[in-house]
């Protein structure tokens, strides 16, 4: 009685399990799938962008996600938008009209802002344009603007002339590495110091805009980058990695889904269809399936690849092309055992069409199985393109996490410790396959009777 009752525990405690596994698989893909709807609720010109540098310059470029911050207060800040405190106007004589706008922002953090912005824009030509930079010490530092930065957003690489010879005037050498940190310590940083250490307290800043005839600005900010954003922190160009992962997430499921769709309906109905047949036909679609089988996947798909212009649908039929012989091996064996149960043989005995014996008694038995696997080959379809975007494989104007790595790749993110760039797409690939392991897995434990 004991051991009965052990037992019944046993499967108890299984069924659970499995009831639960199967609900956090649900759960999480509901999540996934909220997530896919609001990625294809993007406008598709943010999609196209995202392969052009130009559109992502106003972002702070390899910076870390914005909650570390949470760790070091002082040391990480996200951008800082600044409006104008104050516009004056006046014309001295009667050809020349001049327009200063003035801004003002305390400054508290130990280290200068990644990169300064400047968004002045008019509904005028001008002659002359000039930026009066004022630090807490009282010290200023003028900044002429190129005629063709005019009316236009510009950084500090823009003018960058301009603040070397700043530069050079209070250290008495040139930088030899030039970038926007570089050039940003030279506005945030102390003279006294010998542009070392960061002056906290109030900025002040005047734009001076010089045209001959009167003018209204249409839009003036300045923005401070900061050296921390988003959930996820942005990669070598700028660009937002969770909105790069929220992209990708619509194509990874879809090629995912199609990939073990086809693989495995295909998988299971030949390999069903071998187990009933047996004998030599049995021998040669088994042969058949072996050959597949041997093929290498991922060099087999390279050199197609670059035969064949790739796209969403192309590539998951040449995944599912090389990935179905592994679900009919299972087929064949599960149908092999279908095959000696009595009724089968009573039925052939008979004389029942042997098409009617295979729907009646060997697919009702392989469905479940092949509702399982294919929740269970979505992750493996996932991977396998994922593992062509990295290595440069991919359709064209799709966003895949596989090519956010092979970026990250390129442009060295371990070596320069730019760790964010490739933990969170990384990471993203497995997390997405988790609920369909588990919904898998609880539909293969119903299936096989072992609730």
């Amino acid at each position: 009685m004991s051991r009965v009752k052990e037992s019944s525990l046993y499967k108890q405690f299984k069924e659970f399990i499995g009831t639960k596994i199967g609900l956090a698989g649900l759960i999480i893909l509901l999540v996934l799938l909220v997530f896919t709807g609001i990625a294809l609720s993007i406008p598709s010109k943010v999609y196209s962008s995202w392969n052009n540098p130009a559109a992502w310059s106003e972002y702070p470029a390899h910076v870390p996600p914005s909650w570390i911050s949470i760790f070091y207060p002082n040391k990480y800040f996200t951008t800082q938008k600044i409006s104008p405190t104050n516009t004056t106007y006046f014309s001295p004589s009667k050809n020349i009209y001049i327009n200063i706008i003035t801004f003002s922002f305390n400054w508290t953090k130990t280290l200068p802002a990644y990169n300064v912005y400047f968004i002045v824009s008019t509904n005028t030509s001008i002659i002359e344009e000039v930026i009066y930079w004022t630090k807490p010490d009282g010290s200023t530092i003028q900044l002429t603007i190129p005629s063709e930065e005019f009316n236009i957003p510009f950084d500090l690489t823009s003018i960058r002339n301009t603040i070397l010879s700043y530069i050079t005037s209070i250290t008495g050498k040139t930088p030899s590495i030039i970038n926007s940190t570089v050039l940003s310590s030279a506005l945030f940083n102390s003279p006294k110091s010998n542009l070392t250490v960061t002056e906290d307290g109030k900025y002040l800043v005047k734009v001076e805009i010089i045209s001959s005839r009167p003018m209204n600005q249409t839009k003036a900010e300045i923005l401070l980058l900061g050296n921390s954003y988003g959930l996820m922190g942005t990669d070598y160009f700028g660009r937002p990695l969770d909105l790069g992962i929220l992209l990708g997430l619509p194509n990874a499921l879809e090629i995912g889904a199609l990939t073990s769709l086809v693989s495995v309906l295909v998988g299971i109905f030949v390999g069903g269809i071998s187990g009933y047949l047996g004998g030599n036909k049995d021998s040669v679609i088994q042969w058949f399936t072996l050959v597949f089988l041997a093929l290498p996947a991922l060099p087999f798909l390279v050199a197609v690849s670059f035969v064949t212009e790739p796209n969403l649908v192309l590539e998951a039929l040449l995944i599912a092309f090389l990935s179905w012989p592994f679900y009919a091996i299972i087929a064949r064996s599960m149908a092999l055992s279908i095959k000696s149960n009595s009724y089968v043989e009573a039925d052939s005995l008979l004389g029942v069409p042997s098409y009617r014996v295979f729907l009646l008694h060997f697919m009702p038995r392989l469905i479940p199985v092949t509702i399982a696997y294919m929740a269970l080959g979505v992750p493996a379809g996932i991977l396998l393109a994922q593992t062509l975007a990295f290595l440069g494989i991919a359709p064209a104007n799709i966003v895949t996490w596989g090519g956010i790595l092979d970026a990250a790749e390129t442009y060295q993110a371990q070596v320069n410790g730019w760790w964010w760039w490739v933990v969170f797409p990384g990471a993203m690939i497995v997390i997405v396959a988790i609920p369909f392991v588990l919904i898998g897995f609880a539909i293969e434990r119903v299936a096989l009777g072992e609730r």
